[in-house]
């Protein structure tokens, strides 16, 4: 993402096309040059490298910026700002009909809003980027858009959740949501385990997950290969049913998506 020679503000919005609007006139400084909030997202998607995310996956901006992110690309629904900040693989016209507010309680203009991450199932969520604030909003799609956070506060937050294993990636996974599952204390064994009655997805199920991750050194010197031999040799007798899976022999390998009732969902 090239830094302008001179500061980019978005377009002035059309008179028309927003004659009814609340959405400010005011002139907003952009809080972040493109560099700047580029370089928060590289240090974000490095960091996952360190655990699960394959390096050969990560996609560096040239020093000019992406040549194929124009106007005419963005079907002009978008700012010049946010043209000079958007991915290659961000949504760019996915916004009709929404209404985005600023943490300052301020209502945005569209066109300095960009998707960049979208579910598409029950209890998924939208990721927004709003190019003038630097903050990201997450939308459930079952529930009400979260509050706006700083993209540094964001991005902060998600390392912690995947270093505690409070989020738990796997290789060919699901991500497991276990942000209400406590610490167990002690060893679990896998006579434990295998010994349930209740169907995958119990507390001691997600806490001998984070413990095989950690036995193969979560987070500072994480094997993946290895850890997900160990998952998988755990999981292949399993059943891999939406809502959790009996725990009888059909030899699934994929880890229980769904939500439970006792609130553990898996995303």
């Amino acid at each position: 993402m090239a830094e302008p020679e001179t500061p980019l503000t978005p377009p002035e919005s059309d008179g028309d096309s927003y004659e009814d609007s609340d959405v400010s006139d005011e002139t907003q400084e952009p809080r972040l040059t493109p560099d700047e909030l580029g370089a928060l997202f590289v240090d974000f998607y490095s960091f996952l490298t360190s655990l699960h995310y394959d390096k050969s996956h990560l996609k560096i901006p040239p020093p000019t910026g992406w040549s194929q992110i124009t106007p005419e690309h963005c079907g002009h629904f978008k700012s010049d700002y946010a043209i000079e900040v958007i991915p290659p693989s961000s949504h760019k016209n996915y916004h009709q009909d929404r209404e985005f507010w600023s943490s300052e309680g301020e209502q945005m203009d569209p066109s300095d809003v960009v998707c960049i991450a979208v579910g598409h199932e029950s209890f998924s969520r939208e990721l927004w980027l709003n190019v003038k604030a630097c903050e990201i909003f997450e939308d459930f799609h079952a529930g009400d858009m979260l509050d706006a956070l700083p993209v540094e506060d964001f991005f902060e937050d998600l390392k912690d959740r995947y270093q505690s294993l409070k989020l738990i990636p796997g290789k060919r996974r699901i991500t497991i949501e276990a942000e209400n599952v406590p610490e167990r204390v002690g060893k679990i064994t896998e006579e434990e385990v295998i010994g349930q009655i209740e169907e995958w997805g119990t507390d001691l199920d997600i806490q001998y997950a984070r413990q095989i991750y950690r036995d193969h050194g979560w987070p500072g010197s994480f094997d993946l290969q290895t850890a997900s031999e160990a998952i998988d040799k755990w999981l292949e007798p399993l059943g891999g049913g939406s809502g959790g899976g009996p725990r009888v022999s059909h030899g699934s390998k994929a880890l229980p998506t769904g939500t439970k009732p006792d609130g553990h969902r898996f995303k």
